[in-house]
């Protein structure tokens, strides 16, 4: 849904928030013609901190998007090095935009555990953007 996505604009843009049930990416952005920088972090949410004990193997991906909401570009922005839910993940990046790029959003696929004494079991997560494609 369009609620994720975040329209680009030029210049400075300060501290932005995208989440969901299970992760918080906390950013600020810069774009310069096709020049862009991101920096921010990757942290958990209380959903996945109370339903979960662990995080395994999570990636933060980078939707870019055209006006007709469809990707144009992506990439692996950030990956959990830490099992540990209370860890934030930093990233920065400087990337060359493409032309029709009036957007952005993001996404993350990857895995938790929980901790149950009898055998803890792992759950797939994703969230990736459904797209015109």
């Amino acid at each position: 849904d369009d609620v994720d996505v975040v329209s680009l604009t030029t210049g400075q843009v300060e501290q932005q928030r995208w989440e969901d049930l299970y992760v918080t990416v906390d950013y600020s952005y810069k774009r310069q013609g096709n020049r862009f920088d991101i920096e921010g972090a990757l942290s958990f949410s209380d959903s996945s901190k109370i339903n979960y004990t662990q995080v395994w193997d999570m990636k933060l991906k980078l939707f870019f998007l055209d006006r007709n909401m469809r990707v144009v570009n992506y990439l692996d922005i950030a990956r959990t090095l830490s099992a540990n839910l209370d860890d934030e993940t930093r990233f920065a990046r400087t990337l060359e935009l493409k032309e029709k790029v009036v957007a952005l959003t993001f996404g993350y696929e990857g895995s938790f555990r929980d901790g149950d004494p009898d055998g803890s079991s792992s759950q797939s997560v994703w969230n990736l953007p459904r797209t015109n494609q």
